[in-house]
């Protein structure tokens, strides 16, 4: 954990001045440069002005009112970029709410700025000592991801399973905690999302999007709406008392004996936990490896259980749908298949059998994966009747975002064994069943190059870069490019 004692906790002064035409950093005036004769004025206001502007974002931070003290020091480093106590102060915010990509970056870059007597150096080694917290960050990370792209897919029930394990790993992280009020909201459980919306509040008191979120709620709360009678009922006499507090909120100062109870409390406490410090450092040590190898089998089993509950919602009309299409075509599959003259028929009923048969109880990863190769198998263009046509892409909608990243580690295995036709087959079906995973088309690319087949690698790696244009794998796919541009020649 970051040391916030440290650093940043003070109001910043007017620091060395370099001058912006020659570069010198030993200006003593503060009126013009001694080597260039560069009037330096200007440039003292505008580091007043940064540091004006860092004092009063650091006010607002110790309030925990961090929404409205980030945009305040962006100013201040706008106006100077090496006002390094502004960055570092930015970091913290950063850090606090959970966002550590952001954090580490400016902690970075003021170090890259002001490489002597920075404390960035010092929040730099404590996040990199302890890696535990840096992972369990960036695991709360992926799955609010996760959450947020079942979110959009109007998964809901997989979205807060994924929050909630995010808020669990770090719960600090404030993206985590509007999207799940969001859904809560979108789910009408108001009273729900009202109590999350206040744990969130006490991590960042001004954040606008969790105050603009309770203020739209707590109307239609008070009116009996989303929760049982006894919770609408308290949460109402809650708003009702804060109302009268903000209006009667004056209180006479009064002398208060709690500060020196709490200090013999505290000494008392402190001499009781120093002779049993080693024993329960040992014990955590010894929990933290135990659960580290642990499954969280329940969680796999809500998140597949939640799955299947979704797919059943839409397998009785289609049912009804594949009977009316039997009837049509022939009566039974068989006959579908020599009626139409089209083996796709064959594979699409097939494909059905199997699909009723996953949603109906619960299934393997195996299962799942084969599923979506039969249907990606399967050629659209050669199921006529709108009734297969439409179940076909209900089926694909389904299943494709469940399974194309297993199909993807499919075809990289296969890739990592040298089965690069077999690796090239199952990367397509990946590619087509998530269109904007820059790391499928990579390793599509790269079968490709095995393969000798370099106009095709060519065009997969610049897909790399079409589907993410900030991708990870941007130089490494550049540079397979040079390599067949070379082989080619």
């Amino acid at each position: 954990m970051v040391d916030r004692s440290r650093g940043c906790i003070r109001l910043s002064q007017v620091k060395i001045m370099i001058c912006p035409y020659c570069g010198n950093d030993e200006v003593s005036s503060r009126r013009k440069c001694e080597r260039c004769g560069f009037d330096l004025e200007p440039v003292s206001r505008l580091i007043g002005r940064s540091n004006a502007f860092y004092n009063r974002g650091l006010r607002m931070a110790q309030v925990r009112n961090f929404s409205a003290a980030i945009p305040v020091l962006e100013k201040s480093l706008e106006l100077n970029k090496y006002n390094s106590d502004a960055r570092n102060l930015l970091g913290l915010i950063f850090y606090e709410i959970g966002d550590i990509v952001n954090a580490l970056s400016c902690w970075l870059v003021s170090r890259h700025l002001m490489p002597e007597d920075n404390e960035a150096d010092y929040f730099l080694e404590k996040v990199q000592r302890d890696t535990q917290e840096l992972d369990s960050m960036n695991s709360a990370i992926k799955k609010y991801n996760l959450a947020l792209s079942e979110a959009r897919q109007h998964n809901f029930d997989l979205a807060i399973i994924q929050l909630k394990k995010a808020l669990g790993i770090n719960g600090k992280l404030i993206k985590a905690y509007q999207l799940l009020a969001l859904i809560y909201i979108e789910n009408g459980e108001l009273v729900k999302a009202y109590r999350l919306i206040n744990t969130g509040l006490k991590i960042d008191v001004g954040n606008t999007a969790l105050l603009k979120y309770r203020a739209d709620i707590t109307g239609s709360i008070v009116k009996g709406q989303g929760g049982t009678e006894a919770e609408v009922a308290e949460i109402a006499q809650k708003e009702k008392e804060a109302s009268l507090e903000a209006k009667f909120s004056y209180k006479e100062d009064r002398p208060s004996i709690l500060p020196f109870v709490n200090l013999i409390l505290g000494v008392i406490l402190g001499i009781i936990c120093a002779q049993w410090l080693i024993i329960p450092t040992v014990k955590k040590n010894v929990k933290q490896e135990y659960e580290s190898n642990q499954t969280d089998y329940s969680a796999e089993l809500a998140s597949k259980s939640a799955t299947i509950s979704q797919l059943q919602k839409t397998v009785t009309n289609q049912e009804r749908e594949i009977a009316k299409l039997e009837g049509m075509l022939g009566g039974d599959s068989s006959s579908v298949a020599v009626n139409v003259n089209s083996e796709s028929y064959a594979n699409f009923f097939e494909a059905w059998n199997i699909y009723r048969d996953v949603t109906s109880r619960s299934y393997t990863d195996d299962e799942l994966i084969n599923l979506a190769y039969k249907l990606w198998k399967i050629d659209a263009k050669e199921i006529a009747q709108e009734y297969a046509s439409n179940i076909l892409k209900s089926m694909r909608s389904e299943i494709y975002p469940l399974a194309s990243e297993k199909v993807y580690n499919k075809g990289k295995n296969l890739f990592e064994n040298g089965l690069y036709e077999d690796a090239v087959s199952w990367l397509t079906a990946a590619s087509e069943m998530n269109p904007s995973s820059d790391k499928t088309f990579y390793y599509l690319g790269r079968s490709y190059q095995e393969l000798g087949k370099y106009e095709e690698a060519i065009d997969r790696f610049k897909k790399v870069t079409e589907v993410v244009p900030n991708s990870t794998m941007k130089e490494q796919a550049a540079q397979r490019i040079n390599e067949c541009n070379a082989a080619k020649a």
